[in-house]
């Protein structure tokens, strides 16, 4: 492969299609500096430079389909820029030479083949389909759909400013589309028109489905987490100096989940067809994260096999590629059960929908401080809300009372995590 070739890294099977592109020909880019933004239906990714030079052509255009492998951009290769270095120090060095006479004739170097070589360095054409624009002007494109290489910026070097869309979008009646539904809302006070992006879009389709298809039952209970959370404070006093990490409640409650799923295969399954139940003996769980562009659900695969600490930074790092567009689709594949934690948000229960083909799911609400009956006595008690919603095609209401239970009593004491 040619070293000076920028191609699109390993993103799966999937096709993705192009959405942004952040730089142009004759920039200077850095390894590991997003270069362009690509889109599936479930995420979207800054793609970033595995190498650094200037750009001598950009391959992909805004709207292109790109899968792994293709080609993104090119560089101009170590010789080439050591050239055009030299060729622009010599120019400037060059007192006799009117630059202006240059770059205003430009035919002249038709006539010599060695001024004709220079030319690239004096005179840098800025492609029309490689723009500037600001993250503001690229949302209100994103809003209206709007491909920005089509539209000629009006600003210093080219760049495409508030005016020259707001006139494309007047031009092309952008607004006469939506008049009539805006109407029916703008009668009683002024109203905003937002575009749903690609993962909004397929997130509605896919929770409206599967709200309709499955039957969904949810079931509420309380688990007792006081000496879980003190077990955990504990620790985390020890790991800051080992590991410099924090372990979180929801560390564990993805380890014991994966063994539930093992004590309960059925919730462990997906259902072909309404005939056919596939059970799955590998134990994958999916975290939902609310992103800027949508809700997304990465994956930890192989929970059984990771400890607490391991699936902790696994959070982090899942967590924070999520809000920076850096998954891949291989991260958000192949889950067998999903956790929907708002625990850090004031909430006490709720109906999580399941992630389809998955047949269960369990929401997580804020821990609180009650008072609980030992027989005896009040007692204050650290009282965690869960939520567990599954396909009753499946799951009859007596195995999801298990199941949970089975949850709370490793919650309330994690020794049972080792019988």
């Amino acid at each position: 492969m040619n070293n000076n070739i920028i191609i699109l890294p390993d993103i799966g099977n999937d096709n993705m299609k192009v959405t942004e592109i952040l730089v142009q020909v004759g920039d200077y880019i850095h390894k590991d500096q997003s270069i362009i933004v690509v889109e599936s239906d479930k995420t979207s990714i800054e793609v970033p430079a595995d190498q650094e030079g200037e750009i001598q052509k950009i391959c992909v255009n805004i709207g292109d389909i790109v899968q792994t492998n293709s080609q993104i951009l090119i560089l101009l290769n170590t010789k080439q820029h050591t050239n055009n270095t030299l060729s622009i120090n010599t120019t400037k060095q060059n007192k006799t030479t009117d630059r202006n006479i240059i770059l205003n004739n430009t035919k002249l170097f038709n006539k010599k083949n060695d001024i004709k070589e220079k030319e690239p360095v004096i005179q840098k054409k800025i492609e029309p389909e490689y723009f500037y624009a600001t993250p503001y002007i690229r949302k209100i494109a994103r809003q209206f759909n709007i491909n920005l290489s089509i539209i000629k910026g009006s600003g210093n070097k080219n760049r495409i400013v508030k005016e020259d869309i707001m006139r494309y979008i007047k031009d092309n009646n952008f607004d006469n589309i939506r008049t009539n539904t805006k109407n029916l809302y703008e009668k009683y006070g002024p109203v905003e028109i937002v575009i749903l992006n690609n993962i909004q879009k397929t997130t509605s389709v896919n929770l409206t489905n599967n709200w309709k298809n499955i039957p969904h039952v949810t079931q509420h209970i309380q688990a007792d987490i006081t000496e879980l959370e003190s077990f955990r404070t504990k620790k985390n006093y020890e790991l800051k100096k080992t590991h410099n990490i924090k372990i979180t409640i929801l560390s564990f409650i993805i380890k014991i989940c994966a063994h539930a799923l093992k004590q309960f295969p059925y919730f462990n399954s997906s259902i072909l067809d309404n005939k056919t139940l596939i059970i799955k003996k590998y134990y994958n769980i999916g975290i939902a994260v609310n992103t800027p562009k949508g809700l997304v659900v990465p994956i930890i695969f192989n929970v059984l096999d990771k400890n607490i600490i391991e699936i902790s930074k696994e959070i982090i790092l899942l967590a924070n590629k999520a809000k920076n567009n850096k998954l891949i689709p291989q991260d958000l594949k192949g889950g067998c059960f999903t956790i929907s934690n708002l625990g850090q948000l004031r909430s006490n229960f709720f109906t999580p929908i399941i992630n389809a083909p998955e047949v269960s799911i369990l929401g997580i609400s804020q821990a609180m401080i009650q008072p609980i009956w030992n027989n005896d006595k009040f007692i204050p008690r650290l009282m965690l809300p869960l939520s567990l919603s599954y396909d009753h095609r499946i799951i009859n209401g007596v195995d999801g009372v298990m199941f949970l239970n089975f949850i709370c009593d490793l919650i309330s004491d994690i020794r049972n995590l080792l019988i």
